[in-house]
């Protein structure tokens, strides 16, 4: 049996005068899930959603909602909710009548719409704040109130414009909370707008990386952080080691680098082929680096020895600073797991898996 889609995008483009914001653009979203468009400023992601609002309308490709071509139908006839960056709600109205606004307008019976907004405030843990005002109640509960006031019309898919970025660092993360565990009870299928990757980690179900309007990749969390399909991917998702360097040797999918700092480094499997004397960037996670005491004379394949210069404290765990060297490495060690002292000074081995070890070409498009 074929998957249910409910939103798909065919070669979509959207320009602005000469510039060219959304590129190629090709997607199938599945009944319930949750698909997080990620990416820098600039980058496409907005108005990418704006096209499957209806706000905006594609220069050229197909837009298809729930098997439906929506090219040139108006927002309000596509059964969508909607939550902003800035929560939209009218100041004069009370959270209730905020709430079930989209209810009036679709002429829903006095005693239904109240018992559906009563279900909904219920649904984002605000079952007492109806008689409040906008301006009564905090940022968090303001956003909450736009998350209800789009789920209230019961929409086959709900779109969120980088709804958390206003919040600060604690609320953000409540809500990112709220969002999974509200997703997890309703299962409506979500688009959500970020540009903060630990968001996009944690709710998604899968990712599409997104840069000056051209899609990099589209996959898993767990794939993207651990198998970026380019250099941008890699870095942009979480903090990495970068070095350079060209391959020795190719043992089936194994690589032996030999980087600028004369560093020899053993890669694992790799998803693409090499050929003797290529230059290539390698690419390391922080917490994939282990560190010891110095020992004296270590040396060989995916080992460093060097100099603590700079930690600093992070909670759960610690990030190092290591020159080796004309080499700088970080680390990210854990605090239970860490036995070794990380003052800056201190002398230490780095070593890492070649599993650990990400090799991609030097000259690379992304495209």
């Amino acid at each position: 049996m074929g998957k249910n889609i409910d939103v798909e995008l065919r070669n979509i483009k959207k320009t602005f005068q000469s510039n060219v914001v959304v590129q190629n653009f090709n997607l199938q979203v599945e009944q319930g899930e949750f698909i997080s468009f990620l990416g820098p400023s600039g980058c496409g992601k907005t108005t990418t959603l704006n096209m499957i609002a209806g706000f905006l309308e594609p220069d050229e490709g197909d837009l298809f909602i729930k098997g439906q071509r929506m090219n040139g139908v108006p927002p309000y006839k596509r059964e969508l909710g909607m939550v902003f960056q800035t929560y939209s709600l009218f100041p004069h109205m009370t959270v209730a009548e905020n709430v079930a606004y989209g209810l009036k307008l679709r002429k829903v019976g006095k005693a239904e719409a109240q018992e559906r907004v009563k279900r909904v405030l219920d649904l984002v843990k605000l079952p007492n704040v109806s008689d409040r005002y906008p301006k009564q109640l905090s940022g968090g509960q303001r956003q909450r109130i736009a998350i209800a006031r789009a789920l209230v019309i019961e929409p086959s898919l709900l779109l969120l414009d980088e709804p958390l970025s206003n919040l600060d660092a604690k609320l953000r993360e409540e809500l990112r909370d709220e969002l999974k565990r509200l997703h997890q009870e309703i299962g409506v299928t979500t688009i959500f707008v970020t540009h903060d990757q630990e968001e996009a980690l944690s709710l998604s179900d899968r990712i599409v990386v997104l840069n000056h309007g051209f899609v990099e990749q589209i996959g898993k969390p767990l794939e993207i952080y651990n198998r970026p399909a380019s250099e941008f991917v890699h870095t942009f998702i979480g903090k990495t080691n970068r070095l350079s360097g060209e391959v020795v040797e190719q043992d089936g999918s194994r690589l032996l680098i030999k980087t600028d700092t004369g560093l020899l480094i053993r890669a694992g499997r790799q998803e693409r082929s090499f050929v003797q004397r290529e230059k290539v960037k390698v690419f390391i996670r922080p917490e994939k680096i282990k560190i010891a005491p110095a020992v004296t004379g270590q040396g060989g394949e995916n080992q460093a020895s060097g100099e603590i210069v700079m930690t600093s404290f992070l909670g759960a765990f610690s990030e190092c600073e290591i020159h080796a060297g004309k080499l700088s490495l970080s680390a990210k060690v854990q605090m239970a797991d860490s036995s070794i002292n990380l003052e800056p000074g201190r002398a230490v081995s780095c070593s890492w898996d070649e599993a650990d070890v990400l090799v991609l070409p030097t000259e690379r498009d992304g495209r």
